[in-house]
């Protein structure tokens, strides 16, 4: 009886080791996706604030000449848009460079679950907060205007109606780089959307292998005191 319990509990504890070099494998190949993924996402975050800024900058050195009679914009004029893809990019490049300094940095101890966590968090505040700022650059909510006017002109609206030309007139100074400025920052919005989508998806990924292998512990646990109990019980 002693020699078979024996092999027994050899055939359980050889079974957890392959399960936790399993785990850990898996997590490792995971980590890597979402340290890749949050490299890229903060790469492209920080390419919407680089598209958007240079027209933020024209609109602030010229808006002023309106007071000489040099009005380069209209009355109509909604700046919210610009800093709204601003804010979402400063935001996401935030939040990912947080993670990336908290994966890279070396800890004594094993950081899965907390990294697990925050991966998580930073995901859906990314998703979030890119998904509202692409709302609210389309619909413009509570914009007002003018008596005269239908409508709000933007950075891009405005800068991309001049650049198309209209009878005859003379496109302004760095209007033609703001137009392209402004739509590659909306583009580069729309991705930054699906990178956060990716980022949750990885993080997902790694909270359920880290779960898996919690429940398998945990069975183990209650089988090694099975076991003990049982062997307890022979002996008397």
């Amino acid at each position: 009886m002693t020699s078979n319990s024996s092999l027994t509990g050899s055939g359980h504890a050889y079974s957890s080791d392959m399960d936790e070099s399993r785990f850990l494998k898996r997590n490792r190949v995971i980590h890597f996706i979402r340290l890749g993924l949050s490299f890229l996402t903060f790469g492209v975050a920080i390419a919407v604030v680089t598209c958007e800024t240079p027209p933020l900058q024209h609109y602030k050195s010229t808006s002023q000449w309106a007071s000489a009679g040099l009005a380069l914009w209209p009355l109509n004029f909604d700046l919210r848009p610009t800093i709204a893809a601003i804010a979402c990019g400063c935001i996401v490049a935030v939040l990912n460079l947080v993670y990336i300094a908290a994966a890279l940095l070396p800890y004594p101890y094993p950081r899965i679950k907390p990294l697990n966590i925050y991966s998580s968090a930073s995901a859906v505040a990314g998703f979030v907060t890119t998904l509202v700022g692409i709302l609210f650059i389309i619909y413009l909510p509570s914009s007002g205007y003018p008596a005269g006017f239908s409508k709000n002109e933007t950075l891009h609206s405005w800068t991309c109606k001049w650049q198309t030309g209209t009878s005859g007139s003379k496109t302004p100074s760095h209007f033609s780089r703001d137009c392209v400025n402004t739509r590659a920052g909306f583009v580069m919005l729309c991705v930054l959307l699906g990178m956060e989508v990716s980022l949750g998806l990885a993080a997902a990924a790694g909270t359920w292998v880290q779960r898996d292998v919690s429940r398998r512990r945990d069975a183990q646990a209650q089988l090694e005191k099975l076991e003990i109990a049982t062997k307890q019980v022979s002996r008397t």
